[in-house]
């Protein structure tokens, strides 16, 4: 392995055995994507992708929890000890008003080696971002806001197959629609070096400039040991600090064909450890805990990375319809919100969020309902082999018929769920 490479990093969202009851799970231990705003478009993203779980699911689809409410629902369920997550479609959205409300937010925990060691990804802000914003003519004062806000990192979803030559292919035939195209993050990723430079020549610390994470989505269109070499030798070129590939999903039934088979997804796992043990990489390597657990040994991760724990310690609160749930002389009980498992497909259903408003107090209080039966019962299946894979997402979609299943060449084994 190249000496210069650094450990490959992963997803984190704990490691509390699957015996372990969830009444028993302290908190502290437990992660909330808190889903402020789902809107896309114009105002925020900029874009509207053909397989984003923002467009795809009539949960989630164009919601909000109320721009002056957010912070307060943030602060309540931070002050029960949860580890919350501050989620937007982008977070240079609305000209940056997020950036103002929330400060240097995280949208997620990358961690690396044995010991959970974060990355440097985490030590700042992670901005989250299509990178359509940072196309407009005041990309610099958004970047000025997200460096003044605290922000270290820059995140961009990079949509683009390379040819031989290392050059996009800008033909049109890129598979997703609605995308960011890899050309336009090219134009984005020269501002922000620009930016940069400009920052280090006006006498400020090499500290004040933004790494840059780019997220890359693997399916049948890009997958292979050549693609991803390609990949590295280009994102080396463009000076890059965080390549994470992440697996395509495909939400909505939209895109079947560009669905990795688990057979391919083994391979994948050895292309990217084959990667790193092979190609000297000018940035962190990342891998995203959603290919699942098939393969994932040759990775050499922690024994729970790749069986997620969502369900149990991470959870999404998504915007949902308000209801009065009861009325006490002074005190009203309302459901503001849902608690949902999967981050990303929005199921299955385990919990409300409630907001608690007292006649005469001047501050709601917030509040996560967990439905302790229906985790129970989602552990339960999990642990009986109903969802074989560590990533349920795609066996859980499959059986709400939400995309259509993917054929096998072979039967896989039963895994066994790991207990550390």
């Amino acid at each position: 392995m190249p000496a210069t490479n650094k450990p490959i990093s992963y997803d984190f969202h704990g490691d509390t055995p699957f015996t372990v009851p969830f009444a028993e799970i302290d908190p502290a231990d437990i992660h909330i994507y808190l889903d402020l705003d789902t809107k896309v478009g114009r105002n925020t993203c900029g874009q509207k992708c053909t397989h984003c779980w923002f467009v795809n699911y009539e949960k989630v689809y164009d919601k909000s929890f109320a721009m002056d409410e957010g912070p307060r629902i943030l602060e309540g369920l931070q002050s029960h000890g949860y580890q919350v997550y501050p989620r937007y479609v982008d977070s240079f959205a609305y000209g940056g008003e997020f950036m103002r409300i929330y400060g240097p937010a995280n949208n997620r925990e990358f961690r690396q080696e044995a010991d959970h060691i974060p990355t440097e990804t985490m030590e700042k802000g992670d901005a989250w971002t299509s990178g359509r914003p940072l196309l407009g003519d005041d990309y610099v004062e958004l970047l000025d806001l997200a460096r003044e806000s605290g922000y270290g990192t820059i995140s961009i979803t990079y949509h683009g197959v390379l040819d031989e030559n290392l050059a996009v292919i800008d033909d049109g035939s890129y598979p997703i629609k609605g995308v960011f195209s890899g050309a336009d993050t090219e134009k984005v990723l020269q501002r922000i070096a620009d930016y940069n430079a400009r920052r280090r020549a006006d006498g400020s610390e090499t500290a004040d400039a933004f790494r840059v994470n780019i997220g890359v989505t693997v399916g049948r269109h890009n997958h292979g040991r050549e693609s991803l070499l390609r990949y590295a030798r280009y994102f080396n070129k463009l000076g890059v600090d965080t390549v994470r590939f992440n697996n395509f999903s495909d939400h909505g039934g939209r895109h079947p064909g560009l669905r990795l088979s688990r057979e391919e997804i083994e391979q994948a796992y050895r292309d990217f450890r084959w990667l790193h043990d092979t190609v000297e990489l000018d940035f962190q390597l990342g891998v995203s805990e959603d290919f699942g657990t098939f393969g994932i040994k040759a990775m050499g991760f922690p024994g729970h990375v790749g069986w997620c724990r969502a369900g149990r310690q991470l959870f999404a609160a998504i915007p949902a319809e308000e209801t009065v749930l009861s009325e006490d002389g002074p005190e009203r009980r309302e459901k503001i919100g849902d608690i949902v498992g999967c981050v990303n497909t929005f199921e299955p259903h385990l919990g409300i969020l409630v907001r608690t408003v007292v006649e005469g107090e001047d501050d709601a209080r917030y509040d996560l309902e967990f439905d302790h039966e229906a985790i129970q019962a989602f552990t339960d299946k999990r642990m009986a082999g109903v969802y074989k894979d560590g990533c349920f997402a795609p066996e859980l979609s499959e059986e709400l018929g939400l995309v259509s299943r993917v054929p096998q060449r072979r039967r896989l084994p039963l895994l066994v769920e790991p207990t550390a």
